[in-house]
């Protein structure tokens, strides 16, 4: 063994307990040496001397193999203290892990209840809401099977009434088509046509208990009748052909009249005025490089191209206003934009030309054009024919007038 390495304790007190027998046989050996110093040739000290080393030499070996197993012992006790450590280190290691797992899942079922608690309030919201729509939907049952029942019983009404009931149908529909031409198609002759067709229809069904309802119809169509009618579908389409005939109207050109040339001379057929002829051609010749004459009109300088273009869109602006306030009845709107364009085509397009004489014509005659919107909004004779449909006969403490 390497003497430099560091001894540990076990082999230390080992050292010590096999060198305390040594010294213990070294001190008999020299009390022997002694003893036989005194008596060297006594046999019973050398006997005693024998047996003292075996003695000796017993407890060496007894010391020795006590020493052994006491290390033996110590040795395995330390490796199964250390094996018995790492066995606890390797199952605490183990149920931390298992402890953390638990705690992983404990977590992941936490928040899988909480996803469930979730979705069942969810759903139990969802089941409020549809209670609720079911509610409803049993209230709008219970209302359409009266409302069912209520109609079983007028159709059960109108299929007893007599035939009288289909001729009040025919009329109350030619009043609301009348209604139709009036309002929505402005054609108050039409409507008057179909309030007569309508009168006609209930005077065939010879009831003197609707008297009332044919005295709303006369009246319905008198008022009807009063109804200026303007044709608007004609003065829209005349409107439409002015705008179309304005790129073919020539603008206005100012022709200037020149004044008499008293300086004008005459050339005679005699030879014998050959001479004068002949100084006459020479200054016609010479004064024509250079020619002076004298404007007796006032000359308007000509539009420029931008200009015309300007000019002729500005009137097609106008007449799109116009038409637009027909549309409108807007008589004022109408009547401004009619006299700004033919304030524009008389002063800068040729009056002398046919297609500018007829356009200023036609734009007189819609000048004078009269638009009046219908302020006839109703009919009186609405509501009596809708109560005679429905319950076969007037009521007379209800209104008559829509």
């Amino acid at each position: 063994m390497d003497n430099n390495k560091p001894q540990s304790p076990l082999s230390t007190d080992i050292d010590e307990k096999l060198a305390t027998p040594a010294v213990e046989a070294n001190d008999a050996t020299e009390k022997t040496s002694e003893t036989v110093d005194e008596s060297p040739t006594s046999p019973s000290n050398l006997s005693a001397i024998d047996n003292q080393k075996l003695s000796t030499h017993f407890g060496v070996k007894l010391t020795l193999v006590l020493v052994f197993l006491l290390s033996i012992t110590a040795i395995a006790a330390c490796a199964w203290i250390w094996y018995t450590l790492q066995q606890q280190a390797d199952t605490h290691q183990h149920a931390q892990q298992q402890l953390s797992s638990q705690t992983t899942q404990a977590q992941q079922k936490q928040q899988a209840l909480s996803s469930a608690l979730s979705q069942t309030q969810q759903r139990l919201k969802t089941l409020e809401s549809l209670q609720q729509n079911d509610t409803k939907a049993y209230e709008q049952l219970n209302q359409l099977q009266q409302q069912t029942k209520k109609m079983q019983e007028r159709v059960s009404v109108l299929a007893n009434r007599s035939p009288n009931h289909w001729m009040a149908s025919e009329a109350e529909y030619l009043v609301r088509m009348a209604g139709r031409k009036l309002w929505l198609e402005k054609d108050p002759l039409t409507a008057t046509g179909l309030l007569e067709a309508a009168d006609e229809r209930i005077k065939s069904m010879r009831d003197p208990a609707l008297m009332p309802l044919r005295q709303a119809l006369v009246n319905d169509i008198k008022a009807t009748k009063s109804i200026k009618s303007t044709d608007v579908v004609g003065t829209v389409y005349t409107l439409d052909a002015l705008i179309a005939q304005l790129d073919e109207l020539p603008l206005n050109r100012a022709k200037a009249q020149a004044g008499e040339d008293t300086s004008k001379t005459v050339i005679t057929d005699s030879l014998s005025d050959w001479q004068a002829n002949l100084a006459k051609t020479w200054q016609e010749i010479t004064e024509s490089f250079i020619t002076i004459r004298k404007r007796t009109t006032d000359l308007e300088p000509l539009l420029a191209p931008d200009q015309q273009w300007y000019l002729v869109e500005n009137i097609r602006n106008k007449l799109l206003q116009a038409q637009l306030a027909v549309y409108n009845y807007d008589q004022v709107n109408y009547r401004q934009s009619i006299e700004f364009a033919t304030t524009w085509i008389k002063q800068y397009f040729d009056l002398e030309d046919k297609g500018t004489q007829d356009a200023i014509e036609s734009l007189n005659a819609l000048k004078t054009l009269s638009i009046e919107n219908t302020t006839h909004h109703k009919f009186k004779s609405t509501k009596m024919l809708q109560q005679l449909i429905t319950y076969g006969e007037l009521i007379p403490n209800e209104d008559s007038a829509l």
